[in-house]
């Protein structure tokens, strides 16, 4: 496999700044035009490469990439309130990408100790339990949560438990790539923060340049990771 373009790059970035403009001016047009485009560009790239569809991770991606388009146009549409089902197709997506960075740590042989495990826990058990905590906790409650509290912490669960999967993924792949599928699993990761933060806790000006700046490059960054992904030399010790 071949990483993308610059020209497909450029296309990538000019369809997500135009998404962003929109986003920033209100503009309803460029919105709808172009937030179904950021996925459907990188579904479209990832079938022009012609990849192995034999392999598990191949189809895994692909299914979790038709759940993010979804999740994408549910969030788009304001008339109704979709958040739920936005919510659960990113859930989808999650468990998605899981199973993609489970294959290749099963495919590059790489042996993954409960040591390791436990030490890739800490941060992100740190960071979602002071995440939530915020959310919803003796410090400041978020009404915002209501009848959403349950899912939410499960969605916290799987978004945490993707990066760590990303975690997992050194020694398995080539250290490059390894570097950067991890940037995009934590910039998701820091893009959801952003949506949770602004809906439910603190409403900030520029969130939404914020949420879709780091969806954008998150998405890119996973996606032309993966497909690109080769065996890694040698593995961790």
């Amino acid at each position: 496999m071949t990483s993308p373009s610059r020209s497909f790059l450029l296309s990538f970035s000019l369809i997500a700044a135009l998404e962003i403009t929109g986003e920033t001016l209100s503009n309803k047009l460029l919105i709808y035009a172009c937030k179904p485009l950021i996925m459907l560009l990188l579904i479209g790239w990832v079938v022009f490469q012609r990849p192995n569809w034999q392999a598990a991770k191949m189809r895994w991606l692909l299914i979790g990439m038709v759940f993010a388009l979804l999740g994408d146009v549910f969030l788009m549409i304001r008339e109704v309130d979709l958040f739920g089902p936005g919510l659960g197709a990113f859930l989808l997506m999650q468990l998605c990408y899981i199973a993609v960075f489970r294959q290749e740590i099963r495919t590059g042989k790489q042996q993954i100790t409960s040591r390791r495990i436990a030490l890739i826990l800490i941060p992100f058990v740190a960071y979602a339990g002071g995440f939530l905590i915020y959310l919803n906790g003796p410090f400041h409650r978020a009404p915002g949560t209501t009848g959403l509290w349950g899912p939410v912490i499960f969605y916290v669960v799987c978004l945490c438990s993707m990066a760590v999967m990303a975690s997992l993924r050194r020694g398995a792949v080539l250290p490059g790539n390894y570097w950067q599928v991890l940037v995009g699993a934590l910039l998701f990761v820091l893009s959801d923060s952003f949506i949770a933060l602004n809906k439910f806790a603190l409403p900030f000006v520029g969130a939404s340049i914020a949420v879709m700046a780091t969806y954008a490059a998150a998405q890119y960054l996973i996606v032309t990771g993966v497909v690109a992904e080769e065996p890694g030399i040698q593995a961790i010790k």
